[in-house]
């Protein structure tokens, strides 16, 4: 979490919820067992240090993303990150579309 990492940014998760509720729950076609289903709606979190809101927002969609990579946010060889990262030989974090970092990153 946010409050074990002892870094993070809290802001995003919290005051973006009911976004991701409306988005996860009603709004996206994604199918969590198959990530890489190609008719899928990709969301992308420009705003990489705001990435618990993504995190939290996959695990609560099903995705395979436990609770307990969710409490590992920011630890080192954790499926969560500091800022989300395309998955590649060291992170695998499902339903994660792109590397995104520093503010202004993206569109």
């Amino acid at each position: 979490s946010i409050a074990a990492a002892h870094s993070g940014h809290m802001g995003l998760p919290l005051g973006a919820a009911e976004i991701g509720a409306s988005l996860y729950g009603s709004q996206m076609t994604y199918n969590a067992k198959d990530p890489q289903w190609m008719n899928r709606d990709r969301f992308i979190l420009s705003a990489g240090h705001g990435s618990m809101f993504l995190y939290s927002w996959l695990n609560l969609a099903g995705f395979d993303l436990p609770m307990e990579e969710v409490k590992n946010f920011r630890q080192h060889h954790s499926m969560t990150p500091g800022h989300p990262e395309f998955p590649n030989s060291e992170h695998n974090t499902p339903g994660i579309e792109c590397t995104t970092g520093p503010l202004g990153q993206g569109v």
